[in-house]
């Protein structure tokens, strides 16, 4: 067989990381040493020869898509007897490793490193990896995620707002996000009250926009973001909900826990006298906020009969299970 040159080595070394395993037989060296980083990675001494290292990359791709991908995004450079380059990787976690992470599934990354390959008769002999596994941890939520400055700013920026010029803060950050992800300028004047469909959101968009968000607010978003909160003006009364819960803002701290309320009576079980007993709650609740609403149909909630506040409740909630 004709010695393969560097450069070919190099998109054999790549098309293993992507799967092609059988790759290594032919083209990594029996006697593989390899450099690794402490954090995150098996002793390297583990990781000797051609099976060695197809077993080690398959279990990390195992935690990944079918689709997961290692590209090159700079090189490679050759030089002596040396080959090395930068890579990305993309993919969507599925869970299991690392152990630690406790994003949801379905989750997609990406994360870059460079690889250094060393190359001797005509195989690879020796590894180099450097990878920012720190912000592949950060993303699966296995560490910490350090808050962007720009979160950072948004935060002091709404501490010193008062309740409704915060709210509008945060539809004005939603707007010009949506704008930028939509490539539609207009968007940033919009009264946020159509619908994401309507301006010309896709599932990749919302993805992009659920991502950008995220940054800007450092906080940790659904996948579903988008879709969960339909319209610019829900989706950042939903984001000011809880930034305003971190720096402690009356409205939204109570609006937050008013969420958790209708979530708790969602799920309360069917006996009549403990939903008889919240509702009472909720009555002299109404008479402390001092609100005339009309809802439920019958009047306001302070006139409303237990079963009638139950079932305004369950009307926007669900009914509750059995218990």
């Amino acid at each position: 067989m004709t010695e393969r040159s560097h450069r070919e080595l190099w998109d054999c070394w790549s098309r293993i990381w992507n799967g092609e395993f059988e790759l290594a037989e032919e083209v990594v060296s029996a006697d593989l040493r390899v450099n690794i980083p402490d954090h995150g990675m098996p002793d390297p001494a583990t990781i000797h020869d051609p099976k060695t290292l197809t077993a080690w990359i398959g279990a990390f791709r195992s935690s990944f898509d079918d689709d997961a991908r290692i590209s090159g995004e700079l090189g490679p450079f050759i030089v002596g007897d040396y080959a090395m380059g930068r890579w990305v990787f993309n993919g969507v976690w599925q869970g299991g490793r690392p152990a630690t992470a406790t994003a949801e599934p379905g989750t997609p990354v990406t994360f870059r490193g460079v690889d250094i390959l060393r190359i001797e008769d005509g195989r690879i002999a020796e590894y180099w990896l450097t990878d920012d596994q720190l912000d592949l941890y950060a993303q699966l939520e296995a560490v910490p995620r350090a808050k962007s400055p720009e979160s950072v700013q948004l935060r002091e920026e709404l501490a010193a707002l008062p309740g409704e010029a915060g709210r509008n803060r945060v539809l004005e950050l939603v707007l010009d996000n949506a704008a930028e992800v939509l490539e539609r300028d207009e968007v940033r004047a919009s009264a946020g009250t159509e619908s994401f469909l309507s301006l010309g959101t896709d599932s990749v968009s919302a993805v992009a926009l659920r991502t950008l968000l995220s940054d800007a607010c450092g906080l940790k978003l659904a996948p579903t973001l988008v879709f969960d909160h339909p319209t610019p003006r829900a989706l950042a009364d939903h984001l000011w909900s809880e930034l305003g819960t971190e720096i402690g803002a009356p409205e939204a701290t109570a609006l937050a826990a008013l969420a958790r309320l209708e979530e708790a009576v969602s799920g309360l079980p069917g006996d009549a006298d403990v939903r008889a007993q919240v509702a009472r709650r909720l009555s002299a609740l109404q008479r402390a906020v001092g609100t005339d609403s009309a809802e439920p149909a019958t009047g306001a909630h302070d006139e409303a009969t237990p079963e009638e506040i139950f079932a305004y409740l369950d009307s926007r909630l669900g009914p509750a299970s059995a218990g």
